[in-house]
């Protein structure tokens, strides 16, 4: 009887502290500044045919099918009202936009991911006016079933990161509408490769720890100091690269070590060790600026998800900076290939 007792009372305390501890619902925005009028982009996210050109769910899978629905009133009755996608990797889904206030500079949706959240989400767009600018915040609302919400952080994280690659491939499906502007934009792409086994290699070291201050300026300096080492008759015989052992974006932390692969042709102050990379990689060439590299970390993650897949967190992740700031003015034409580790 006793024994009973506790056992009720112990699980009436783990089912409070589930209920209490781990929320429902979660909400997550982000914005970004736009060169264009709030007008110009309004048109062009009323009309749903433009939004594969930049909807962060659809780049897994460019065999997906994809249908538009039309409404048989209003303005819906020539534009789309429902974009619905159906493929192998990213399952079935759609966008269905809902009539909300009369702003035309607002644009509230649903969206079904099943393969990305296991609930409906409610997507909005509000345009600011600012100037000749306009403020593009991106709102993702939705709620977590009960028997899930253990895993309430991880949708959030992964909302956050969908808004943050929907907002820049946005922006770069938009630019062409800006004609006066001689900005280049970023225009990130993502190649998912193979499961393949890395190569080994041998190559001058660094160690690094990023904690408290940006990642492109610890590599900068540290690759600087490693060409420093090698001397002018000791050219890299490839790209250079990036092992992380360590990485957490939420605390901002990173180590791990930079290296140069070299022939050893001439001696030098760095002696060059044997690079081994042991088990299967996941790899994925990303085509843009060093800036959105976690991006890139998102879209593997998601690709390794949606191919049932799981990380091997004892083996280090790596980046092989095919082309970079030596072989290219452009920080967008940057290519780096990333491979995760996997069981």
């Amino acid at each position: 009887m006793v024994i009973s007792f506790l056992v009720i009372t112990v699980s009436i305390v783990v089912l409070l502290f589930y209920i209490f501890f781990y929320k429902g619902r979660f909400v997550v925005r982000r914005n970004t500044i736009i060169d264009l009028p709030a007008s110009v982009i309004a048109q062009d996210l009323n009309d749903l045919s433009n939004w594969p050109h930049w909807v962060p769910w659809l780049i897994y899978d460019t065999n997906a099918k994809i249908h538009f629905g039309y409404s048989s009133v209003g303005n819906n009755a020539v534009l789309p009202s429902c974009l619905e996608w159906q493929g192998e990797l990213i399952k079935e889904g759609y966008i269905s936009i809902i009539p909300a206030r009369s702003s035309a500079h607002y644009c509230h949706t649903r969206v079904e991911a099943d393969a990305f959240y296991p609930g409906e989400l409610h997507f909005n767009i509000d345009l600011g006016q600012q100037g000749s600018h306009t403020l593009v915040s991106m709102q993702i609302t939705s709620k977590v079933p009960f028997f899930q919400r253990w895993k309430s952080a991880l949708y959030l994280t992964r909302a956050a990161r969908d808004l943050e690659l929907a907002l820049i491939r946005l922006n770069a499906h938009l630019a062409k509408l800006n004609t006066a502007s001689l900005h280049e934009y970023d225009d990130p792409h993502f190649e998912l490769l193979s499961e393949t086994r890395m190569e080994h290699f041998d190559a001058v070291t660094r160690p690094f720890v990023v904690s408290d201050q940006p990642m492109s300026q610890k590599m900068e300096q540290g690759f600087h100091d490693l060409m420093l080492s090698l001397g002018p008759d000791n050219m890299p015989s490839d790209p250079s690269f990036a092992i992380y052992t360590k990485a957490d974006p939420a605390q901002h932390y990173f180590a791990g070590k930079l290296g140069i692969p070299v022939q050893n042709l001439e001696p030098c102050s760095s002696r060059p060790e044997r690079i081994v990379l042991e088990g299967k990689y996941l790899t994925l060439r990303y085509s843009g600026s060093y800036q959105n590299l976690s991006l890139a970390w998102h879209v593997a993650h998601s690709a390794m998800r949606l191919h049932h897949k799981r990380v091997d967190r004892k083996r280090p992740g790596v980046e092989i900076f095919e082309t970079g700031p030596c072989d290219t003015p452009l920080s967008k034409d940057y290519i780096t290939k990333i491979g995760l580790p996997i069981k």
